[in-house]
């Protein structure tokens, strides 16, 4: 066992490094397409985001949050929704490569891990499916019932992906090594927080189920996918952590969500109560 100090010490670092790593991959998005932000700004940006996507269903909210603090700002939409397009655009294949990597790793050791908690757990991965075909269906009814709207998310696809080009090859293959530090910083998370158990699982199970309670929050009809991650961990979807399940998801959902909500706010009030400046830009 790991003492609790030693423990929440190591996430509080974690969570750092993460912003930080986040921070600088937007900056080197916004450099590449010709327009500096300053650190501080990107990063109360994300945090913002990151409130606002954990307090909206689907993370709905996080993309207006950002677009909105840059416009206060001083960046405007102009600028902005292409960054944070083509920061989509260059993040979701590798998230894309390391579920696989995970999955090929570790995958049948955690449905293994999954089987021997019964009903509760299977239920679990049951409605994730059903939500998920869900998801999709609405995006095909959509699809159909405004086709102009779905011509617009092409046309802006298509112009990301345009700009990804224009911006060169050096920012975008320097987004694949920071972005591979940002999943990694958040999914060792929960590895970490299990380390005060007698007999925690294996990592490995816990890594692909901390992806996946992680990154499974996007088609979560709930803010931050509460209710059904919930579920899924009590049930047995992290393996068995004993009766230190409700304390460790506790912990995990701070670490992942409510201490960047927190931070949000003074770091939202500190940049909007003044002015920008050509400073700034730097």
């Amino acid at each position: 066992m790991t003492s609790a100090l030693t423990i929440h010490a190591s996430c509080a670092a974690l969570l750092l490094a993460n912003l930080a790593v986040r921070t600088w991959r937007t900056q080197v998005i916004f450099r590449g397409l010709g327009r500096p932000v300053p650190f501080v700004d990107v990063m109360t940006a994300n945090l913002a985001g990151d409130a606002a996507a954990a307090l909206t269903p689907l993370r709905v909210g996080g993309l207006p949050a950002q677009i909105a603090f840059f416009q206060r700002r001083g960046v405007a939409p102009q600028v902005t929704v292409p960054t944070l397009l083509v920061e989509s655009i260059l993040l979701y294949p590798v998230y894309a490569v390391i579920g696989a990597v995970l999955a090929t790793v570790a995958g049948r050791a955690w449905f293994a891990e999954l089987r021997t908690f019964g009903s509760d757990a299977g239920r679990a991965l049951a409605w994730l499916g059903v939500i998920f075909a869900v998801g999709w269906l609405l995006v095909l009814l959509l699809r159909r019932a405004a086709p102009h709207r779905s011509q617009q998310v092409g046309q802006s696809l298509a112009g990301g992906l345009a700009l990804v080009r224009n911006m060169g090859p050096r920012p975008a293959l320097l987004t694949v090594p920071l972005t591979v530090a940002d999943v990694l910083t958040r999914i060792a998370l929960l590895p970490i927080l299990a380390l005060g158990l007698v007999n925690a699982p294996p990592a490995d199970v816990l890594a692909i189920a901390s992806f996946a309670m992680l990154y499974g929050q996007i088609a979560m009809p709930t803010p931050g996918g509460a209710g059904i991650v919930d579920l899924g961990v009590l049930g047995g979807a992290a393996g068995d952590l004993g009766t230190q399940a409700g304390t460790i998801l506790l912990w995990w959902r701070a670490y992942t969500a409510g201490i960047h909500i927190v931070l949000s706010v003074p770091c939202l009030w500190w940049r909007l109560a003044r002015r920008p400046t050509l400073a700034d830009a730097r």
